[in-house]
Order: C-alpha cells, then structure tokens, then sequence
C-alpha cells in the first residue's frame, strides 16, 4: 500500500462547492431552512401558515393548558410546545 495519490484540481473544486453548498443549506441564512423552521413549528402548534401572531399566542396557551407536566400532560410534547411557539415569536419580534 503505497501513498494516496494528490486528488486532480477536478476533483479539488468539486470538493469546495460541495462543502459551500452544504454550509448553506445548513445556514441560518438560508431562506428556505427558516420557511421549513416556521412550517414545522406552527405544524406542532397546529395552525395554518398564515396564522396571526393573535392566532398563535392563543393557540400556544390552549396547548399548554391541555400539556402542562403538572396537570398530567406529556412533558416532551409541552418541551415541543414551547419551542415552537418560541421560534415563531422570536421571528415576529425580530424579523
């Protein structure tokens, strides 16, 4: 077994965009990743997606009533409340 051949400059820049290209997707940057990240969040809320800021706030206190730990709720699905509902207010806050 002898030494790794050096890789063709091919080979090189396909290796660049591809990280690029995966750093982006990745980004927080990336319109598409934030436009999932409301889709999901107001999906475990269960709201449309032109729902108010009204909408959710009144939703998430339904939720919470219904899911709290301490009135016999599931404590994931309250931890899954919570981050959704705090991922779409932090959005209308600071847009």
């Amino acid at each position: 077994m002898g030494a790794q051949r050096p890789k063709s400059i091919v080979f090189l820049l396909w290796d660049a965009v591809r990280i690029s290209a995966r750093a982006f997707w990745r980004s927080p940057a990336n319109p598409a990743r934030t436009f999932m990240q409301r889709q999901q969040a107001l999906a475990v809320l269960g709201l449309p997606s032109n729902a108010t800021p009204d909408q959710i706030k009144r939703r998430y206190r339904k939720l919470a009533k219904r899911y709290h730990p301490d009135c016999g709720g599931d404590p994931q699905q309250m931890q899954r409340i919570i981050a959704a509902y705090e991922s779409l207010t932090k959005e209308t806050s600071h847009p």
